[in-house]
């Protein structure tokens, strides 16, 4: 991933509140996806879109680029508040 355009497509990819989720636990020792997996399976979305949400979160985080999705989430009024909110504690921690 080379800069915000990519980044801006990545996030088109899924429901922000997915992303905040995995960013959330991506730092944290024992990285397990499965929370996010279980609260997608829970909005009803299928096995392929998980995977697709999953893997655009990844790339993400593994470009290091987490902090900037979180600033784009935190200030976007089309996002749900709540994770809105939480993509603002996740920044100033």
């Amino acid at each position: 991933m080379s800069g915000t355009a990519d980044l801006d497509f990545e996030l088109k990819m899924c429901g922000k509140k997915v992303y905040v989720t995995y960013f959330e636990l991506w730092d944290k020792p024992g990285f397990n996806d499965r929370p996010v997996r279980e609260q997608m399976r829970q909005t009803g979305k299928d096995e392929g879109g998980i995977r697709m949400c999953i893997q655009a979160a990844r790339r993400i985080a593994e470009s290091g680029l987490q902090r900037e999705a979180l600033k784009v989430i935190a200030n976007s009024p089309r996002v749900d508040p709540a994770a809105r909110d939480k993509a603002r504690v996740l920044l100033r921690s």
